[in-house]
């Protein structure tokens, strides 16, 4: 094995192949899952991912690859003979497969256009997958039916079987014949009916004898009345079994004549499910998709080991990186504390990324090393007589020849099981050396002088593994950029290891100990005291979230309450509204009969009051609207802005003069207005009003103006098109116009119904009529005035 293979399995990724393989659907993904390529060039990479992300976003829908078990083409094509029933039934199955994967794809290109160019290079031949299926019943059998010949061959059948049981009936009521019988039944030999007669009676009996009992007390005979009647059904029966061989041999000779396309579809639709493989694992992981750069940087948010979840939910993530600041990284820290576990996860992501999977993380960057050399664990070989450090050196010896500028070196306890001088000196030395040719590198190490390299060269970085002194425990998260002390005494204590031999050892390290060792172990008790705090303030930042979530929710529960109380309000006013109409009904009337300026000018006073005194009595309930102010300063012509009270948007066309009035664009209407009345342009509030029948009327006057005799209401809410409706008739009334056209359109019919229920109370309507076809049809109305 050499040390690219040793690497690959010190780094676990054959454990993640076969939990990859686990979520394919065939036999040959299956195989490509446990055969799981490694790829160098990033295009190459990243198409691998985006096709891993097409299958993950088609998942997430939720919707499955319509997939199942798909026959092995390739040794049909190369399989003697006749297929059998069930082989030719898994072709038809699998030819649905091709189908539907295709139609499954294509109907969700948008969304997966890689995976749908992928499909269409599968054969679908529908036509044959359903003569397939037309041939075999549930059992997979071939139907009676299947072919017109085989219809008739049962039939004769059929009818032969019916004459036999009358005849074998009536001989078994027939006394004569009944006497010489063993016993009063008939069975069968070799397919034949035959009668078990008595020895002593077989001469009486004229027929074929099939068989002799042990005893030769019995003879199974064929009467010779039913021999002819055998010998017809055993000729049918095997021109049955002929016509099922020709039905076998001309499907399988089909399925063989498209032999070599149905080859390429399965090796499709096989590399498709690959893909949804990657995809379904992805979601068991919670991954994400890794970006790829190519400036040797690798960096990683919240990762932790994908296999951490076979044996527990509660894992605890790390940040992670490499490359930018630094090239090699050295941990440090307390035994048991997860470091190998760290250097297992980053190279093992790296390995994951190369073959297009998603990480198990927050999000990562990744750089994909042409090489990634692990030397992990204990490899003492008895074998080949080598100790555990001639073992390790042995594999680090073989990194240091094949390592180059695109390598990731990761070495767990560095040039450890030997002389602690020794080692450190060796491992420093190795570090250096990998160094020099830029190599960058990932150890763990116990040994100190390792974790001085930061501060005499800008490559190294230190790391270590949190250990809490006050629980006795590895907190398992990593910390960069501080060195970590081993903490043996503090672990064989936690492990059970007698308190007199703890409290001994604490003694002797307490006056053996240099100043630089209490300074790792003071920073150690800070950065246990600021995480500990951290997690204090996210969790108030979380009580925080939740709070202001809760007042959200119950300031829009207000808001409802308080719109939901002004529509209370409303149909508490419709009466007056209604008694207001009335009123108005009664003043038109007056207009029609006098129209003279002064009796205009009054009822136009008491049209004016009523409907002040309504607003007023409903603005003290109305949910008043919340507008920003407006930085004059900094507003240009050509800024949108909105109109406050009509909550309607609008082209600023000059700025305030000195009366503090702007002139405004509304669609194709220009005017001005104070600035005051306008707020800064909110989107949600831009109801683009087509139709205001509301206007403020700040003089009043007679004056002539003419008046069309087409109303168009489509578009409308129905209550602003009846409201239109009402000031349109007042105006076409006082224009002395005989008949109007009332455009009201189809749509869902309530604005035709309410502008017809409206004609039948009208004032103004005389009578009204549906357009004729050339004047518009039902979606008009022909309105006569009095």
């Amino acid at each position: 094995m050499d040390i690219r293979e040793k690497s690959l399995k010190a780094l676990e990724f054959d454990k993640v192949k076969e939990r990859l393989a686990n979520f394919a659907k065939c036999e040959k993904s299956h195989k490509m899952c446990l055969n799981l390529r490694l790829f160098d060039d990033i295009t190459i990479i990243q198409n691998e991912l985006e096709l891993t992300r097409e299958a993950k976003c088609i998942l997430d829908m939720p919707s499955e690859l319509p997939i199942g078990e798909i026959v092995d083409f390739s040794k049909i094509k190369y399989a003697h003979g006749i297929l059998t029933e069930e082989e030719i039934f898994d072709c038809a199955k699998t030819l649905s497969i091709f189908r539907n994967i295709k139609r499954f794809l294509a109907e969700r290109a948008e969304f997966a256009p890689k995976l749908n160019d992928k499909s269409k290079g599968i054969t679908v031949d529908k036509e044959l997958e359903e003569r397939i299926f037309s041939t075999f019943d549930d059992n997979l059998k071939v139907k009676r039916n299947a072919t017109p010949a085989l219809a008739g061959f049962y039939s004769s059948l059929d009818e032969y079987e019916k004459t036999i049981k009358k005849t074998v009936n009536s001989l078994l009521n027939n006394s004569d014949f009944a006497k010489n019988l063993q016993e009063n039944i008939y069975t069968t030999r070799d397919e034949r009916i035959v009668f078990q007669v008595a020895a002593p009676y077989k001469n009486k009996v004229k027929g074929i004898v099939h068989d002799v009992s042990a005893t030769g007390k019995s003879f199974y005979i064929e009467p010779e009345a039913i021999v002819p009647l055998n010998n017809k059904i055993r000729e049918i029966t095997s021109q049955i079994n002929a016509e099922i061989i020709r039905i076998l041999s001309d499907l399988t000779a089909q399925i063989r004549t498209k032999i070599d396309e149905f080859i390429i579809s399965e090796e499709i639709t096989s590399e498709i499910d690959f893909h949804f493989a990657k995809a379904r694992y992805a979601v068991k992981i919670r991954g994400v998709e890794p970006s790829i750069n190519n400036a040797k940087i690798t960096k990683i948010d919240e990762m932790y080991h994908p296999l951490l979840l076979d044996v527990t939910e509660k894992v605890i993530p790390n940040d992670f990186e490499i490359g930018k600041n630094f090239g090699s990284l050295i941990i440090s820290g307390s035994n048991t504390g997860g470091k190998t576990v760290t250097i297992k996860t980053v190279g093992l992501f790296i390995l994951m990324t190369k073959a297009g999977l998603f990480l198990p993380c927050g999000a990562a960057n990744i750089y994909p090393y042409k090489n990634i050399f692990a030397d992990i664990g204990d490899l003492q070989s008895i074998a080949q007589s080598l100790s555990t450090f001639s073992a390790h050196m042995t594999n680090i010896i073989d990194i240091i020849n094949k390592s180059d500028e695109k390598t990731l070196v990761i070495l767990d306890e560095i040039c450890a099981g030997t002389d602690p001088a020794e080692g450190s000196a060796l491992a420093r030395c190795i570090l250096e050396y990998l160094s020099n040719k830029k190599v960058n590198s990932i150890v763990t190490t116990h040994y100190g002088e390792l974790k001085a390299l930061e501060y005499s060269n800008p490559y190294f970085k230190n790391a270590s593994v949190e250990f809490d002194t006050n629980t006795l425990k590895p907190t398992y998260k990593l910390l960069m950029g501080i060195p970590g002390t081993s903490n043996a005494v503090l672990v064989a204590q936690n492990l059970g290891l007698p308190v007199e031999i703890t409290n001994s050892a604490k003694g002797i390290l307490s006056d053996s100990k240099d100043n630089s060792i209490l300074v790792v172990e003071k920073l150690h008790q800070t950065q246990l005291k600021m995480s500990k705090e951290l997690e204090d303030a996210d969790i108030l930042r979380q009580e925080a979230e939740k709070l202001k979530q809760e007042y959200a929710e119950k300031l829009e529960q207000v808001k409802k309450e308080k719109k939901h109380a002004v529509k209370i309000i409303k149909d508490k006013f419709e009466g007056e509204i209604n008694a207001v109409k009335t009123e108005m009904k009664a003043m038109l009337k007056e207009l029609q009969a006098h129209k003279n300026e002064k009796v205009i000018r009054r009822n136009f006073a008491r049209l004016s009051g009523a409907d002040s005194e309504f607003k007023e009595k409903l603005d003290e309930y109305e949910v008043k609207e919340e507008y920003g102010e407006i930085d004059w300063t900094t507003v240009k012509i050509g800024t949108k802005l909105t109109v406050k009270k009509l909550n309607q948007a609008v082209e600023l066309v000059s700025l305030p003069d000195k009366k503090g009035k702007v002139e405004v664009k509304m669609g194709s209407i220009l005017t001005k207005i104070p600035k005051e009345n306008l707020a800064p342009y909110r989107k949600d509030l831009d109801n683009s009003l087509k139709y205001s029948p509301q206007r403020k009327i700040d003089e009043f006057s007679l004056k002539k103006h003419t008046v069309s005799n087409r109303l168009d209401l489509r578009g409308m809410r129905v209550e602003d098109g009846l409201n239109a409706l009402d000031m349109y008739l007042d105006e076409v009334s006082l224009a002395n116009l005989s008949e109007v056209t009332i455009i009201h359109g189809h749509g869902t019919g309530a604005m035709k119904q309410a502008v017809r229920e409206y004609f039948t109370i009208s004032p103004y309507v005389k009578n009204f009529r549906p357009g004729s076809d050339t004047e518009g049809g039902d979606g008009i109305s022909v309105v006569t005035i009095k």
